[in-house]
């Protein structure tokens, strides 16, 4: 027996490849992403709540609320 196995360490580390750097940028932009479609779904929401508070015109030549038949 040439060794043996004092710790065994959990996680990843950085320092053994690219993983550590790729979790970092894969975090930030997970939550950059996060952000940006909340901000975006904001700005949506509030440009149909504008629509929707602004009365409809009534077009000429029609009255709301009647049930009276239009001549053909």
């Amino acid at each position: 027996m040439t060794g043996k196995i004092l710790k065994v360490k959990t996680g990843y580390n950085p320092n053994s490849s690219s993983i550590g750097v790729d979790m970092v940028a894969f975090f930030t932009v997970g939550a950059g992403m996060t952000v940006l479609f909340n901000v975006v779904a904001t700005l949506i929401d509030g440009i149909h709540a504008k629509q929707r508070a602004r009365p409809v015109e009534a077009k000429q030549g029609t009255a709301q609320g009647t049930t009276e038949a239009k001549p053909a």
